[in-house]
């Protein structure tokens, strides 16, 4: 997995890796803020506020990507792309209370359209027209232990018949904890209603299979 390499001229390449003991160093002065302040620390040209905010997130969003594609290359140019981006635009991003929010809201958009372009065609978010393939395993929080490998492939087999949507939405709310407000902003729903109704309608339809 590629990642951003700082040189001394402040310029960005993705080629290299982050300094492992630069990592734990950051880790430790941020860990303990709240995102509002990271997220301004990084607005106003901290660039130890940036290298957290990378290395917390990385490989969260490439797992989400994921849910999405499986051409790694697109998922990791588009994860470089926006940190990229990011840096550059700092001054001008609005304010946030929630990193992962903005970040997962920003890389859907990312890798719809990066994957869209590569098949010619405009994936729209008024259209359910992508794939967001999940299916859970005894490693995820929300899988407890006592989980019996039949019940799990039923709970996969489950997700078979919800939509992309659905799938979607499940994994957010389960899987990352977000909530139904964050869940509307990252999928661009019309509210918060919408976000809730759609969870609510992806677990009726996965009680029928249990």
């Amino acid at each position: 997995m590629s990642s951003i390499h700082f040189r001394s001229d402040g310029s960005n390449s993705k080629r290299g890796s982050l300094n492992e003991s630069s990592r734990q160093e950051e880790s430790s002065i941020f860990d303990s803020r709240s995102d509002g302040e990271i997220w301004r620390e990084f607005k106003n040209y901290n660039e130890s506020a940036f290298i957290f905010i990378y290395s917390k997130y990385f490989n969260v969003l490439y797992q989400y990507a994921s849910q999405f594609t499986h051409d790694r290359e697109l998922i990791k140019d588009a994860i470089q792309d926006l940190f990229i981006e990011l840096r550059k635009s700092r001054t001008n991003l609005s304010a946030t209370n929630s990193i992962k929010r903005y970040l997962f809201k920003s890389i859907r958009r990312k890798v719809l359209y990066y994957k869209g372009k590569r098949k010619t065609i405009r994936l729209s978010n008024e259209v359910e027209g992508y794939q967001f393939s999940f299916v859970f395993s005894h490693e995820q929080k929300l899988i407890e232990r006592q989980l019996s490998d039949e019940k799990l492939e039923r709970l996969n087999a489950a997700l078979t018949h919800l939509t992309s949507r659905q799938r979607e939405a499940v994994y957010h709310f389960y899987y990352e904890g977000l909530s139904y407000t964050d869940i509307s902003e990252v999928m661009d729903l019309r509210n918060v209603k919408s976000a809730r109704n759609l969870i609510y309608k992806a677990l009726g339809e996965l009680k029928e299979f249990f």
